[in-house]
């Protein structure tokens, strides 16, 4: 089979398919980059053609290059194609793998590929394409890789789930999976979700009866006989004992879900053993109601709407206290409790995972679900806000699973330190690496007796009690490692912005300029030389509306971003003025290697 690997501009399609051509370097296949192919064929860059023939006539001759691609003799083939391709290009025989980052519609700024728009900012030019691309991506994959931020190269968990996943290859896979109809849009599209999930040891799959019509509904079920199924109530019913043809169907799956927002469940258990029935509370103000038959079923799922870490709390100390005939699954408005889905793994009935968009975002990945250890009763965590961006998980996933615990992502807001971090311990929480706006917040929690802020925490197992340190200098020396050091080349050195690493630049650098990026004047104690502009900016603030860009008239040759997310506006101003620029990866990875050694060291020596 041919599959085509779609997805937006610089989510990482193409070092997936050298990451392929590793895991199936044994099998015969065939992995072709359209973007390549284009240019070994006309011989020139995909930046040129654009900029000696358009877009119109790019797109062309991509459609063309990919038909004729079709055509060759293959047995398997995978095709990386543009993330402007049209799509509906793309016949039925082949399939369509939409590979996405959560963090896509943030917005990516490219400094070596070809701008489309230039009178827009690069952020404009790619939100604007992606809002329509997405759509496009959604209507037309058969299957979609929800795929982690951060590096895989020697992650060598993370590449073993990557290539079970991708080669259908999970086994005992666990948690819930809500089918939706979109499976049905084709007999491919739905005949490759079975081949990826029957007999893969999904505990149970969910089928709601507002998603999946009745007809697909016994679709399923004949089609896929040997799996355990939960049929949920989402539509209200007049005449339940009526539906007879509804009634058979309940007596197939082992489980009945009713929402009790739908009503009482008199009507139900007249007709289903209670000892199958799952009662489900969305909406905290039916609470009473759901109450008065929870003696009547076998279990009870709890899904409201969770606002704070102490509600989280709550919801969590109720489960625990019946784990066999409770479920708790907290919602909110932005997945900020998927990491808790994670964690429950294994200790509830109902824990769903997703493909795609899912019912909730929630919902994990199945990348996110396969990597997390079941029964785990500690975790580890970056702790800032925002975190969905992270490299963290990924980066420690090798360290951290070699001591069977799993590394979230958790958003925890300004405001929410002082109540979140007890909460978390009280989970489990027992290792941190830290990042804004929380650095100083963790130096209090840890009680650290020289330094402000720390970036990476441990807690002691003997004396209950944290400790810290902060790698932040060792990973900012490596990202600056050869610019001049002395004090008259320091002159030449501007720093814009600070924050909460302000302090360990100003260590670093004592004698550079120092820059509000809010108020775009010299920070006191700066003095700006008459007629100076820098040879270097050190970039060190955040994407907000109250950050300014630097004036016009500097013109530095290299901007080293303290920032390695794609949307930084460090990477738009060097953009902007053509400087060489160094992305904060270099300084991100120094300061992981320092945390794990921070952590090896104090556990050996407990």
């Amino acid at each position: 089979m041919i599959t085509a690997v779609v997805g937006h501009r610089g989510t990482g399609k193409t070092e997936l398919m050298k990451r392929l051509q590793v895991y199936l370097r044994d099998a015969a296949v065939d992995f072709v980059d359209l973007d390549e192919l284009i240019e070994e064929k006309i011989g020139k860059t995909i930046p040129e053609l654009f900029m000696e023939h358009g877009e119109t006539y790019f797109r062309e001759l991509e459609r063309q290059l990919f038909l004729e691609t079709l055509q060759k003799p293959h047995t398997e083939m995978y095709l990386v194609l543009g993330a402007g391709f049209d799509l509906t290009v793309i016949p039925d025989s082949v399939r369509v793998l939409w590979v996405r980052r959560q963090t896509d519609l943030d917005g990516r700024i490219f400094l070596n590929r070809p701008r489309l728009n230039p009178e827009m900012s690069p952020l404009e030019e790619y939100q604007k394409r992606a809002a329509a691309r997405e759509d496009s991506y959604r209507a037309h994959a058969d299957e979609v890789y929800l795929m982690p931020e951060g590096l895989f190269e020697n992650r060598h968990h993370a590449m073993a789930v990557e290539k079970a996943l991708l080669t259908h290859d999970l086994q005992d896979i666990s948690g819930c999976l809500t089918l939706t109809s979109e499976l049905f849009k084709s007999e491919k599209r739905w005949n490759l979700f079975k081949d990826r999930f029957a007999k893969k040891g999904v505990s149970l799959f969910e089928l709601r009866d507002d998603l999946l019509s009745f007809e697909q509904i016994q679709k399923v079920l004949t089609e896929m006989p040997e799996e355990k199924f939960v049929y949920s109530f989402r539509i209200a019913r007049e005449n339940l004992e009526a539906e007879t043809a509804l009634l058979e169907l309940l007596q197939k799956v082992p489980w009945v879900d009713w929402a009790i927002e739908l009503g009482s469940p008199e009507s139900l258990l007249a007709l289903v053993p209670g000892t199958k029935v799952i009662l489900s509370l969305h909406e905290e103000k039916l609470k009473d109601m759901w109450q008065v038959f929870s003696r009547q079923v076998a279990h009870l799922k709890f899904a409201p709407l969770v606002e704070s870490y102490g509600d989280l709390l709550e919801g969590h100390q109720w489960q625990q206290q019946d784990a066999a005939r409770r479920s708790f699954l907290p919602r909110s408005r932005t997945g900020r409790w998927e990491w808790y889905r994670r964690f429950q793994k294994g200790k509830q009935l109902l824990n769903f995972w997703r493909e795609g968009d899912g019912t909730s975002g929630d919902q994990p990945s199945l990348w996110g679900w396969a990597m997390t250890s079941a029964q785990s009763s500690s975790f580890a965590a970056v702790l800032g806000d925002p975190v969905a961006h992270s490299y963290t998980p990924m980066e420690h996933s090798d360290f951290f699973y070699k001591k069977n615990l799993p590394v979230f992502a958790i958003a925890i807001s300004r405001e929410e330190w002082g109540k979140a971090f007890p909460v978390l311990e009280t989970l489990g929480l027992s290792y941190a690496a830290v990042t804004s706006p929380h650095k100083e917040n963790a130096a209090k929690s840890c009680q650290h007796q020289t330094l402000s802020a720390v970036n990476t925490l441990f807690l002691n197992p003997k004396t209950k009690r944290w400790v810290g340190t902060s790698t932040d200098d060792q990973g900012f020396m490596e990202l600056i490692e050869g610019v001049g050091m002395l004090a008259p080349l320091q002159k030449e050195i501007f720093v814009w912005g600070g924050g909460g690493v302000l302090e360990m630049v100003e260590k670093a650098l004592p004698h550079a300029t120092y820059f509000s990026s809010r108020s775009g004047r010299p920070r006191e104690g700066s003095e700006l030389s008459e007629g100076v502009t820098p040879k270097i900016v050190i970039w060190a603030a955040p994407r907000s509306p109250e950050t300014m860009l630097p004036p016009a008239s500097w013109n530095p040759a290299m901007v080293f971003d303290l920032n390695y997310k794609e949307d930084s506006m460090g990477r738009e101003y060097a953009q902007r003025c053509g400087a060489n620029y160094q992305s904060g990866l270099v300084m991100f990875t120094a300061q992981a290697q320092g945390q794990r050694a921070f952590w090896r060291e104090f556990k050996e020596n407990l």
